[in-house]
Order: C-alpha cells, then structure tokens, then sequence
C-alpha cells in the first residue's frame, strides 16, 4: 500500500472493524426517494475510467436493474485511496462495495470486513466460477472462504527493446531462456558508453516489490512458506539461492541499476528512455506506452529457472460487511466481473479481464500498443501466482522491509532470508 503507513493503517482497521459491529456513525441514504436500493461504490480510477464507470458501465447496470441506484464515490488514483476508505467506515458510513488490488486485499480479509460471497455465488445459478481465470479467482480466497469478484488482472513478463538487442547482436528472448541465458545476455547488454565505469545502459531492473521478487523464489522452486501458510520458508536453500539471484543481478554482477542509480525513475521510464534493454512489467504498462515509443520492443516469458514461474497483479470488488444489502452487491459484482464489465476493460486497452469469455475470445485484447507476443501474457496464466499474506498483515508487512538491506547491499541476501524467516515465523505463531 502506498497510501498510508501500516501501523496507521492497522489503526484504523480496528477502529472500523469496532465500528462495524457496534452500527456507530452516521447514517447514509440507503433508498433514493422513488424506492430504490442505493449501492456505493468506492474506487479510484484515472480520469478516463471514471468516464467509463459513469458514462457506460453504471448507466449500463442501473437500466438492467432499476431498482439498484450505485453511487459512486471516487478516489483519483490511489493517493490516500486506503486512509479515505478505512476512515469512511470507522465513521459508520461506509460504501457497499470497494474496489480492492493484490496490494490492499488482504488488509481488509484479514480484519473480516468483507463479505463471503461463496453463498450469494452458490445460490445463483447464472454464476459459474469456470468463467474466471482460476489463479486469479484463487488470489481472492482465504481457507475456504471467498470474498469478492476479480474484474481485471495481468501477469508478470520480460518486455525488451529489439533495437538494443539487434545492436548488441543477440538473439530475442523467448521461451527457450534460462537463468544462464538471461545473465549471459544481460552482461553484454550493459554498457558503459563514456568510460567512466558506472554503466549508462543497464540490461534489467530489479523491483524489491511483492509483485515481483517472489517469482525468482518460485523460479528455483523455493516457496514463500508451507502450503497452510503456518511456517515461512524463505531460509531454505532454494529460497535464498532464487532470491540471491534476483538481488545479485544488481548487487554482484551489475547488469541492473543499484539503489540510487536509477536516478528517480520508474521501470516504465527506464525503459522508454531506453536506459534498460529489458524489465519486468505487466500488462499495465501498455497504458503509459500508448503515449508513444521511439524503438521495436515485444514481450517474452519470464527466464526459466528449476520451473517455470511468475507474479500476477490483478483488480476486483469486494462487498462490505456493513452493507444491508449484499444480494444486490451481489448483482453489481458479478456485472463488473462479468461481460459487460470485461468488454469495458478491454475498450480501455486495460489489462486482461478476468472473466474467460471475453478474454479468449480471439483478437479481443488488440490494442494499438499490442506487440508481436502479447498473447504470452494469456499463456503465462498456467504458471502464475499472486504471493500469500498471512492473517498477521501488519507485522507481516513490517518485516517484508527488511529485505530492502539486501537491494541496498548492506547485508547478504542470505543473511537477509534467514532473518527474515526467524521473524516472520515468530509471527506466525500469534493468533491471528
């Protein structure tokens, strides 16, 4: 979460988790004066989906169920997006339902302020969870309990600049590529152009994000921790060596900028600039290249370690526990999930829908920026994962920053992951 420190947002949680079951605050409407339900909806957006969402998609809905009003209530981008939010509903009026992504989900599971929805969906013969990307859906459960709909979401892949590799002579990545291909290319691909030993062409970028550094974990076929998620297995060796090979890329073989050389800039600005020959990006990121490119560039599977891994990143709606009336959340979610939302989210050049239907259907995810590999990001949907919060997020969360030491190079990534691991196990025995 960027929008707000997680002890505050710990804070504040309680304070709304308190709220909900004491029915404090004010009141909001809950009917409009013709007698329909009024839904709010709480999300952020840029400018040009809050078009969409008032526009198209929520005309769309309320024609389809006119006894449903949604009113929404928006956050432009996700600057104070939480800390707004989380403030609404210790206040006692909180929205219905709140758009949520991999980042802030499971703040809000793991306080119980979102609906189970596995009952409203089992009820409802129209549902059908085959109609949705399942590591995706799968992002969205907790044990058994599942609690929202995912709208949106895209995989993890290697985007490269063709006319930095054609004049370096090397061949384009591809599926073929392993950890040895990757390094191998990515020395020859950092160059020092004035002499002054500090390169001025970096071949990658490291993130030390929890979209993306878990999947070099994955790659070598470490695990984050056990399979009930009660033990965390960052100090097993294939762990530490996949995380090791992730940091060193900066750390050890300089084929990625350091912390501080990268001089403020965001990977996607990196790489536009033509600064890096290669990141590791989403989906997402055709939205700032629309803006324009000045060189060829495609995407490619994520080097292949042990096994073949990535991250996905994805967007959804969950409903409430406060709401008094989830039937009709329901009905929204489903309609966001569902095709109408999805071919909004493809007329965006947005992202991959979440719903199958749409998604696969041929020539659907074309965008004017779509490359010559742009359906890698649907075939690497069979080997992607979303990283697992504990229950404990805040202190969870408290102990990821303390791999930033092995990025700034002032410890070992192998000391870091062991003692990473002590903490987070130490966590892990608090009741939740």
């Amino acid at each position: 979460m960027k929008t707000i420190t997680f002890r505050l947002a710990y804070a504040l949680v309680l304070a709304a988790a308190v709220a909900l079951a004491a029915g404090c605050g004010a009141v909001r409407e809950e009917r409009t004066p013709d007698g329909r339900v009024v839904l709010e909806w709480y999300n952020y957006a840029t400018p040009e989906f809050l078009t969409l969402y008032r526009e198209e998609l929520i005309p769309a809905f309320e024609r389809s169920h006119p006894h449903i009003k949604i009113r929404l209530n928006a956050s432009l981008g996700d600057t104070g997006y939480d800390s707004k939010l989380l403030t609404l509903i210790a206040g006692g009026i909180a929205p219905d339902v709140i758009h949520v992504t991999q980042a802030n989900f499971p703040l809000y599971a793991a306080k119980g302020l979102l609906v189970d929805v596995r009952t409203l969906a089992k009820d409802d013969v129209a549902f059908d969870e085959d109609d949705y990307f399942k590591p995706v859906l799968d992002s969205m459960r907790r044990g058994d309990r599942l609690y929202g709909l995912p709208s949106d979401f895209s995989t993890i892949l290697l985007f490269y600049n063709k006319r930095i590799f054609d004049e370096a002579g090397l061949p384009y990545p591809d599926a073929s590529w392993t950890w040895d291909t990757f390094l191998q290319a990515s020395r020859k691909l950092t160059v020092d152009q004035d002499g002054d030993r500090v390169p001025d062409q970096f071949a990658f970028v490291t993130q030390n994000a929890y979209n993306r550094w878990p999947a070099w974990v994955w790659m070598n076929g470490g695990e984050l921790f056990n399979r009930d998620e009660t033990v965390c297995l960052m100090d097993s060796p294939s762990a530490i060596q996949g995380f090791s090979f992730f940091v060193e890329l900066a750390t050890k073989w300089n084929v990625a900028p350091a912390v501080g050389q990268s001089t403020g800039q965001s990977p996607e600005e990196l790489f536009m600039a033509e600064k890096i020959a290669m990141c590791a990006n989403s989906r997402y990121a055709y939205k700032s290249f629309a803006k324009g490119m000045s060189f060829p560039w495609d995407v490619a599977p994520m080097p292949k370690g042990t096994q073949r891994a990535t991250t996905l990143i994805w967007g959804a709606n969950c409903i409430l526990t406060s709401t008094k009336h989830p039937k009709e959340c329901w009905e929204f979610l489903k309609f966001l999930s569902g095709r109408e939302g999805a071919l909004g989210n493809v007329r965006m050049g947005n992202a991959i829908p979440a719903y199958k239907p749409v998604a696969l259907t041929p020539g659907m995810l074309k965008t004017d920026v779509s490359p010559a590999n742009d359906d890698e990001f649907l075939r690497a949907v069979s080997h992607a994962r979303t990283a697992a919060f504990p229950p404990q997020f805040a202190d969870y969360t408290q102990a990821l920053s303390e791999l930033d030491d092995a990025f700034l190079g002032v410890q070992t990534p192998e000391g870091v992951c062991r003692r990473f691991a002590r903490r987070v196990n130490v966590i892990l025995k608090e009741a939740p």
